[in-house]
């Protein structure tokens, strides 16, 4: 029976011939990744864009990734022979506290408000613009990669079409977007999508399809496994939680779209036949939204007044989180609105966890309902409380799922397929075969 890494490479090769396209090996491209998140929080777009950078080969690109701010995997970006450049976010003007005494006025405050968005909107914006078009020209760099979405970056969008530097753009999220979108997809040659969900979202506002492809996130399974230095006694012994406990855990970050408090609903209906169930909430919040903070102190208000203290524990971000995933014996993810498609569900899929997840945005694409996994509506605890109490009453079922979604990993969703698809796209659009119609 063939390994994982045999069956990526297969695949790889396959899909290299399938594309028909050739390199020459002796030009070595410079790509510039930009990942724009300033809120603190790491997410799954720093860990994607790891992978990738970890195996793009080096003989044919030269990666340079973009910060913001310093964060933990800075380093590991490093060794993966990734040049790493923190450019600092301009410092917004603010005119409230300079003209603090005319704003005490309540009509005078609002348009002093109003005055200070608008400046800083242009103040930041061509700080930024001048800022890229220096990268772009002192690093001559061949591609941008912007890592974040197709509004997230359109400064840098701007530049390069200045300098005639080729885009592509990792478009991580569904949902609106604003009218000036039919502005800015002109600059874009092609966008890479993290599922046909996302895909379609991004056609319905205009976004030729021939510009767009579903490149599905993907994962390392061995490199994930072996980031485990604990076992599950140790970690269980850390928390607190007996070894015969049952644990229904979540790992994301911590905002209201996520839906977490679904969970901590369905558990405490679960608390009458299951009374010895834990469950382990794992996610950090961003430091420049309260809205994120909001929502967990109502989390936590939630479990203070309904007496679920003993029973739910709830984690800041772990950077190392397959050591808590190993541990759960069901894995909930509970997206309230349209997942793109979700990291830590192929995490909990990678590590053979029982996974229930809510049927929304690229989630299917990831669990086959029944077969690797669960599926239920989002934002419904009471479906989602059947679902663990079936799986918590049938091990072997579990034990099912989690093999089936092990396998699936394997067939689908292998980063190695991520990292060859990617680099297709890249191809095409030097080739000027993926920059059609805007």
């Amino acid at each position: 029976m063939p390994t994982m890494t045999q069956t990526a490479s297969t695949t790889a090769k396959r899909l290299q011939n399938d594309s028909g396209l050739t390199h020459n090996p002796s030009i070595r491209r410079t790509v510039l990744y930009l990942e724009r998140n300033v809120d603190g929080t790491i997410g799954g777009s720093y860990r994607s864009l790891l992978y990738l950078v970890k195996l793009l080969p080096k003989d044919q690109f030269i990666p340079i990734v973009v910060f913001y701010r310093e964060h933990h995997l800075v380093d590991e970006f490093r060794k993966a022979d990734c040049r790493v450049i923190i450019l600092k976010y301009p410092r917004a003007i603010n005119l409230v506290d300079r003209f603090r005494v005319l704003g005490g006025f309540s009509p005078v405050r609002g348009v002093i408000k109003v005055i200070q968005k608008v400046l800083n909107f242009a103040h930041c914006s061509l700080v930024l613009f001048l800022r890229y078009v220096y990268l772009l020209k002192r690093h001559r760099v061949d591609l941008v990669h912007l890592n974040n979405g197709v509004m997230c970056a359109t400064e840098l969008l701007a530049a390069s079409r200045l300098l005639g530097v080729r885009t592509v753009v990792h478009q991580r999220g569904i949902g609106a977007l604003p009218k000036s979108f039919r502005h800015v997809r002109r600059l874009i040659d092609h966008v890479i999508c993290v599922s046909e969900a996302a895909r379609a979202n991004l056609i319905k506002y205009g976004m030729s399809p021939g510009r767009c492809t579903t490149v599905h996130n993907g994962i390392d399974p061995e490199e994930f496994k072996a980031s485990i230095t604990r076992g599950p006694r140790e970690v269980r012994k850390k928390l607190g939680i007996p070894e015969d406990v049952p644990v229904v855990g979540n790992a994301g970050m911590i905002k209201e779209w996520k839906g977490q408090i679904s969970l901590v609903r369905a558990v405490e209906r679960l608390r009458a036949v299951h009374p010895r169930l834990f469950c382990l909430i794992i996610g950090g919040t961003a430091d420049q939204h309260d809205k994120d903070a909001a929502y967990l102190k109502r989390i936590r208000e939630y479990i203070q007044e309904h007496d679920l203290t003993e029973c739910i524990q709830i984690l800041d971000y772990q950077p190392n989180i397959a050591e808590f995933i190993q541990i759960f014996d069901i894995m909930v993810h509970t997206s309230k609105e349209p997942e793109p498609f979700s990291r830590s569900v192929l995490e909990g899929m990678t590590l053979g966890r029982a996974m229930v997840a809510t049927w929304t945005g690229g989630t299917p694409e990831a669990i086959e309902d029944g077969v690797s996994g669960m599926l239920v509506p989002p934002d419904d605890p009471v479906q989602l409380a059947e679902r663990i109490d079936l799986l918590l009453r049938r091990p072997q079922l579990r034990e099912e799922l989690g093999k089936r979604a092990e396998e699936r990993i394997r067939e689908r969703f292998l980063i190695q397929i991520n990292v060859d698809s990617t680099q297709r796209v890249y191809e095409r659009v030097f080739d000027g075969r993926a920059c059609g119609e805007r």
